[in-house]
C-alpha cells in the first residue's frame, strides 16, 4: 500500500510527490521532489497513521529512490519532501531532517597524548574502546567507519553493527616495509589522515613515515607514493584525498598543499599557509582546505589560485546567521561538502560544527566548548547547550549521516539523517 505527499514548509501550498515504482526488493522510487531538498520515506500500518520517519535522502533532482523494509505484511508508505535552499527556512528544514546524536566509538578514557589501545578491545563494542587522539573518521558504502587513530599507530574499523577491529597497523609505531603485505602486519607511524573509497579501499597519510599507503579490499597494504623524497616524517600532515583511479592525489604538509600524479610525482600546489587541517576536492576540481592557523577556509583552483571562502581570519565576530566571511572560525580544522552545495565546517579551538549554505551564510549546527565536554547522546542533536569539545574532522557517510571526530578524549559521534517521530 502506498501514499505520497510533499510538504513545503516555506509556503502555504502542498506539493505532491509521485511514487513511480515499488519493486519487490523494497526499492521505492518517486518523482517531483523539491530541489534542493530532503525526502523522507515514512511508514505506517494504517493510512491514518501514526507515521514513522525513515531514512532521509537528499534530492538534487526531482527523481529519487530508497530501499525500504518489506518485512511487514501490510505497510503504507508516503514521501515527505522539504526544500533546503539557502534561506532561514531551508536551514530549519535541514535541521529537522536530522535527529539523534550518538557516540559510535570511544569510551572517553584517554586524555593524554599516548597510545591507549588494549588487545581486549579487538572484536568488541567500539563504544568501550579508549581511542588515542583520533584524527579522522570516514565511511565506505557498506557502512563501515574507518578511524585514523593517530597515537595507537593504526586505522581502526567500526562495523555497521558497532564492532571495532584493527584494519591497518600493529599498534606499535615504526616502519617495517612497503608491502605488499597484510595491513595488520605492517607498522604505521602516527597516521593522522585518511581517504576511503566507496568499496572500502583506504588511503592512509602515514605521517611520520612520509608516505601515503593503500589498503585494498583484501586487506593488503602497499605504498601508493612517497610524500617526502626520503620517507622522512611529514611535517604537519593532515588532509589527504585520492582520486578513485589513483591518477591524482592531494595532501597537506605543514604550510603547503601538495599534489601527486604518477607521471610527475609530488609538487606543491599552494603554499604560505599557517597550519593546515583537512581538505576535500569539489565537483569543479578545486581543492578546498582548512587553514587552522589562520582561522579560514580556502579554495584553491587547479592552477594554484587561492580564495578565502569562509572565516574572517580572527577568532571572533559574526556568528549564526552571518556571512561566513565575517565570522571568526577559531581553529577551523574539518570540512565536508553537503549535497545542497554547502559545506560543513568544524572548528577545533572553537569546538563547534557549522553549516555554510550556497549564499555564504553560516549557521551553527552543533555547539561545544573546550575541555571534556561530551553530552547529548540519545537526544535531538540541535540544542543550545554544548555537546562536543575540540573537533578533528567531519564527514558524511553514504546515507547522509554526519560523522564528527572530536575531543582529545577520543570520540566519534554520529548525527542520524533520520527525522524524529512527530
Amino acid at each position: 500500500m502506498l501514499a505520497a505527499f510533499a510538504l513545503n514548509t516555506d509556503a502555504q501550498t502542498v506539493t505532491h510527490v509521485a511514487i513511480s515504482s515499488f519493486l519487490r526488493n523494497g526499492t521505492l522510487s518517486w518523482t517531483n521532489a523539491l530541489v534542493p531538498g530532503v525526502c523522507s520515506v515514512q511508514s505506517a500500518l494504517d493510512p491514518q497513521g501514526p507515521w514513522t520517519p525513515g531514512q532521509s535522502v537528499y534530492s538534487s533532482n526531482a527523481s529519487g529512490a530508497v530501499l525500504v523494509s518489506t518485512n511487514e505484511p501490510q505497510t503504507f508508505y508516503r514521501v515527505r519532501s522539504v526544500e533546503v535552499s539557502a534561506t532561514s527556512q531551508g536551514f530549519t528544514n535541514l535541521v529537522y531532517s536530522y535527529g539523534i546524536l550518538e557516540t559510535i566509538a570511544g569510551s572517553g578514557a584517554g586524555q593524554l597524548d599516548v597510545n591507549y589501545w588494549q588487545p581486549y578491545y579487538e572484536g568488541r563494542w567500539a563504544q568501550g574502546a579508549a581511542l588515542s587522539r583520533p584524527h579522522f573518521a570516514m565511511s565506505d558504502r557498506a557502512g563501515n567507519v574507518y578511524i585514523a587513530d593517530k597515537n595507537s599507530h593504526s586505522i581502526l574499523r567500526v562495523s555497521r553493527q558497532g564492532i571495532i577491529t584493527t584494519f591497518a597497523g600493529t599498534h606499535i609505531g615504526g616502519f617495517d616495509g612497503e608491502g605488499p603485505a597484510p595491513a595488520t602486519n605492517l607498522k604505521l607511524n602516527f597516521p593522522n589522515g585518511e581517504w576511503v573509497r566507496a568499496d572500502g579501499t583506504v588511503y592512509i597519510l602515514d605521517t611520520d613515515n612520509g608516505r601515503v599507503r593503500r589498503v585494498d579490499t583484501n586487506g593488503i597494504m602497499t605504498t601508493l607514493f612517497m610524500a617526502t623524497s626520503d620517507g622522512s616524517a611529514l611535517s604537519g600532515g593532515r588532509g589527504v584525498w585520492v582520486k578513485d583511479d589513483e591518477t591524482l592525489a592531494y595532501f597537506c604538509a605543514g604550510t603547503r598543499v601538495r599534489k601527486w600524479t604518477p607521471a610527475s610525482g609530488v609538487k606543491t600546489l599552494a603554499s604560505n599557509f599557517i597550519e593546515l587541517g583537512d581538505l576535500i576536492v569539489d565537483t569543479n576540481g578545486n581543492v578546498v582546505v582548512c587553514d587552522r592557523g589562520s582561522n579560514v577556509v580556502v579554495r584553491i583552483s587547479p592552477s594554484g589560485t587561492s580564495t578565502i571562502v569562509a572565516g574572517n581570519g580572527t577568532t571572533y565576530g559574526g556568528g549564526d546567521g552571518f556571512p561566513a566571511l565575517e565570522t571568526g572560525l577559531y581553529g577551523v580544522r574539518g570540512l565536508w561538502p553537503v549535497p545542497t552545495g554547502g559545506y560543513l565546517l568544524l572548528t577545533h579551538d572553537g569546538c563547534q560544527l557549522w553549516y555554510m549554505d550556497t549564499a555564504g551564510i553560516i549557521r551553527l549546527l552543533l555547539n561545544g566548548i573546550g575541555g571534556r565536554t561530551h553530552a547529548g547522546d540519545g537526544g535531538f542533536f540541535y540544542t543550545p547547550w554544548p555537546a562536543i569539545s575540540e573537533g578533528r574532522s567531519v564527514t558524511m557517510d553514504y546515507e547522509g549521516n554526519i560523522l564528527v571526530c572530536e575531543s582529545d578524549y577520543g570520540f566519534v559521534r554520529r548525527i542520524r539523517f533520520r527525522a524524529l517521530t512527530p
